[in-house]
């Protein structure tokens, strides 16, 4: 058995969980909601992806900072009943549930040809199956899922501290096989509007050396493939020198860079900001145990069903790999 601990924590405004949690429905599936006097967080059992994170008071109240798709979701198993919605296999196991915060267990990238044709989803399963709800109190929720191709069980606990604005995030992963295997382990939180907008929003990660994906990504890359850099330095398409800390000025781009942790720092983080919205959410987690960041930029650039070209998102990817590649 092997775990991974992360620490996840909205700043300006208190991030702090409920003492209750009521089923409740986000975005057309069932959800579980908790929340406070200060904040409000969704879980959905579908995918087990912490979807929303929303201040209930104050500037800034009521907006999430993760990323809604503009389509509607549907609970895991689903999209075999119309598969063209979700893009067909090996996309629509994830991208019919997935909601802001996805786990990508067991690995995280795109499933080679024979495990697509065996049914394998994009990012594993953890992302595509159903969770159970374990146990709530005053303090927390614990919920798991079981991965039947995988042979793995994933267990998630979610904590909080009376007046703090930390949420202490703890992940279990148990191998059910006799094969001891490396595994590709990544936390792929995704940000979107309105929190995400141009001239507003601003990231920063403790990262150092960063490459942009060498191979191609898009039709609309603005980073040059393969060019590497130091965060938050990155050089664009034309060679131009363009800091990745601002959300991307560009009308259209999807874009991918990945940057490693400096192997002296204890802790890794990254932040974001809206200055307008006066609303910042930050994660923190133990280098040793995930020492990459992969950004994902998607604006307005996938034109096929179900993005359509009204996709808006970058995605924090903080992990044990750096590319979304097979294994």
């Amino acid at each position: 058995m092997s775990s991974r601990k992360c620490r996840a924590a909205v700043g300006l405004a208190a991030f702090v969980m409920a003492a209750s949690a009521g089923a409740q429905t986000y975005n057309g599936v069932k959800a579980w909601k908790m929340s406070n006097d200060k904040v409000s967080l969704i879980v959905t059992p579908g995918g087990g992806h912490i979807a929303s994170i929303t201040l209930n008071r104050g500037k800034g109240a009521n907006v999430n900072p993760l990323w809604l798709p503009p389509w509607k979701s549907i609970d895991p198993g689903k999209w075999t009943s119309n598969p063209a919605a979700y893009a067909g296999k090996p996309a629509a196991p994830l991208l019919s549930t997935i909601l802001g915060h996805n786990l990508c267990l067991d690995f995280f990238g795109a499933p080679s040809k024979a495990e697509a044709a065996l049914g394998i989803p994009v990012h594993g399963e953890a992302p595509a199956v159903g969770w159970k709800l374990g146990s709530k109190s005053s303090t927390g929720i614990t919920y798991s899922a079981h991965l039947p191709h995988a042979q793995m069980n994933v267990t998630r606990k979610i904590n909080m501290k009376s007046g703090s604005s930390a949420l202490w995030i703890t992940e279990t992963v148990e191998n059910l096989s006799y094969l001891d295997r490396p595994i590709g382990w990544t936390q792929h939180v995704t940000l979107g509007p309105p929190f995400l907008k141009k001239g507003n929003s601003f990231f920063d990660l403790s990262a150092g050396w960063t490459m942009v994906y060498p191979k191609e990504f898009s039709k609309d890359e603005r980073l040059q493939r393969g060019s590497e850099s130091e965060w938050p330095n990155a050089t664009s398409s034309d060679g131009e020198s363009v800091d990745l800390r601002d959300y991307p000025t560009a009308k259209k781009n999807s874009d991918f860079t990945a940057s490693l942790v400096p192997a002296d720092r204890k802790w890794a983080y990254f932040t974001a900001v809206n200055t307008k919205l006066g609303v910042m959410i930050g994660y923190v987690w133990p280098r040793k145990d995930w020492p990459w960041i992969a950004n994902w930029e998607e604006n307005h650039s996938r034109m096929g069903i179900p993005w359509r070209g009204k996709g808006v998102a970058r995605g924090m990817e903080f992990g044990t790999s750096p590319w979304p590649d097979s294994r």
